[in-house]
């Protein structure tokens, strides 16, 4: 019997060491230019054009934890304050600003280049690992939301890792060497799925590096309902899965509103209060 062409591809990317069900670890260095220009033709799918002429943005999400996750990461999830948020980002230089609210309150959290500080109920906290925590969060969630416009900073290597199938489409896999890496991490590395039709970034894999107790794992999240605002397509919808050392359903949540350049700076998200521009609830989305 024939094979089809997927499932030859499929069985290929079997034999690979770095195509196989974990993210290739061996050295890299240099890029491939196919796969650079592949995560080029995504930036350009995804509106890289309009993309290029925001400054700021301000989102608002809202998302249910899986029953397992917060007892396999508690200092990670902190689902006692991780349920809703409000959270601003100015691009350059990236200072990410988040305000969530969950049953016990607010937590706070600014994530400017190699410093974050988080309060919780306008405490500040001083405890290393939830602060790291929240490092690794905040760079993780920008990358959630800024899809392959994320990997235009310097210092990446790109290079390719074969094929997947997400949501029933065939993608080509991208591994991009982040260094740094997430949060407090010297090095992360993702894998781009990236549609072999659309060139849309359908999921992430990634290496959760900038925390002691999840080096050595991964996740991925599945990015769906696509919104175009501002000339940019926008997932709105996200699906977060532990995929090493087990499996199992972590996290979901759906993007409800995204305003573009306010016109935000530093000045306007200290740790709290923010400003009254920052702090104005984002607009919901147009359904």
């Amino acid at each position: 019997m024939k094979q089809s062409p997927l499932l030859w591809i499929l069985q290929l990317g079997l034999l690979s060491s770095c195509a196989s069900t974990q993210i290739c670890t061996r050295p890299l260095t240099q890029s491939q230019p196919k796969a650079q220009a592949l995560v080029l033709a995504s930036q350009k799918a995804h509106g890289s054009a309009d993309f290029a002429q925001i400054k700021d943005l301000s989102v608002r999400y809202e998302g249910k934890w899986a029953a397992i996750g917060p007892r396999f990461q508690p200092v990670l999830v902190d689902s006692k304050f991780r349920g809703g948020s409000e959270e601003r980002l100015i691009l350059a230089p990236r200072i990410i600003a988040q305000s969530h609210t969950g049953p016990r309150g607010i937590k706070n959290v600014l994530r400017q280049p190699d410093q974050i500080a988080i309060s919780y109920n306008g405490t500040l906290s001083k405890n290393a690992e939830a602060n790291a925590a929240a490092a690794l969060v905040a760079d993780a969630y920008t990358l959630f939301l800024l899809g392959p416009f994320y990997f235009q900073q310097s210092g990446t290597v790109f290079t390719m890792q074969g094929a997947s199938v997400v949501d029933d489409a065939l993608c080509d896999d991208v591994l991009a060497v982040l260094r740094p890496g997430l949060g407090m991490a010297k090095e992360d590395r993702v894998v781009l799925s990236i549609d072999r039709s659309s060139k849309l970034l359908r999921r992430v894999r990634l290496t959760l590096n900038g925390l002691e107790s999840t080096r050595g794992a991964e996740v991925d999240v599945t990015f769906r309902d696509f919104k175009k605002i501002g000339g940019v397509l926008w997932p709105t919808d996200f699906d977060e899965r532990v995929r090493s050392p087990f499996k199992l359903h972590a996290h979901h949540w759906n993007l409800r509103g995204l305003e573009i350049n306010r016109g935000l700076t530093i000045r306007d998200l200290k740790i709290s209060p923010w400003s009254t521009k920052a702090a104005q609830p984002t607009s919901a989305l147009i359904p």
